[in-house]
C-alpha cells in the first residue's frame, strides 16, 4: 500500500509507515526532487544484515540516501551495500554457481537450476523508520533466464 499526503492516510485503519525525507545537504536541487525514505535496514531470508549505518544515510555531501524510483528497472546498490547482499544470498543458495551464465549476461550472481521443479530462494525485505517492513516477490530481485536454465539475481 502506498499513500501519499497526509490526508489520504485512513483513520480507521492502523499502518506503519515511513516520511519521505529531503536531502537538504546536496549541492544540486536536482536533489530535491526525489523521494528519498529512511531505510533502516535489509534481510535475506531471516537473517537480518549487520550493515553500517552509513550505508542508509546521507553524507556530508548529500551523497547517499534512500530513493524509491518507480522508473527503474533494476534496484541499484552501492558496492559495499551490494557485497554484503549477495554474500547474504550466496550462504543461503544451495544450488550450483552459473559462472558461464554470469559472464555471459553481466549479472552477477547466477545460479543453474536445471532439473528442478521447484526453485526457493530467500525472502528480501527492506525495513523502514516507522517500523514499516516491505517484502519483495522474488520475480522482483531473481529473474529465470529459460535458454540458460539458470536465475540470476538481478539488482
Amino acid at each position: 500500500l502506498l499513500v501519499l499526503g497526509d490526508k489520504a492516510l485512513p483513520t480507521e485503519m492502523s499502518l506503519n509507515y515511513t516520511p519521505f525525507l529531503i536531502n537538504t545537504k546536496a549541492s544540486s536541487s536536482g536533489y530535491h526532487t526525489f523521494y528519498y525514505i529512511d531505510l533502516r535496514g535489509v534481510s535475506i531470508g531471516r537473517k537480518r544484515l549487520n550493515l553500517p549505518s552509513k550505508l542508509f544515510s546521507f553524507d556530508t555531501k548529500g551523497n547517499g540516501g534512500t530513493i524509491i524510483d518507480s522508473g527503474t528497472t533494476f534496484t541499484i546498490f552501492n558496492e559495499e551495500f551490494y557485497k554484503n547482499i549477495t554474500a547474504a544470498f550466496s550462504s543461503q543458495i544451495g544450488f550450483r554457481r552459473a559462472s558461464e551464465v554470469e559472464a555471459r549476461t553481466g549479472m552477477r550472481l547466477c545460479y543453474n537450476v536445471s532439473g528442478v521443479d521447484h526453485v526457493l530462494l530467500p525472502d528480501f525485505a527492506f525495513h523502514f523508520k516507522g517500523g514499516s517492513d516491505m517484502v519483495l516477490p522474488v520475480a522482483n530481485y531473481f529473474s529465470y533466464f529459460v535458454s540458460f536454465d539458470s536465475i540470476c539475481l538481478t539488482m
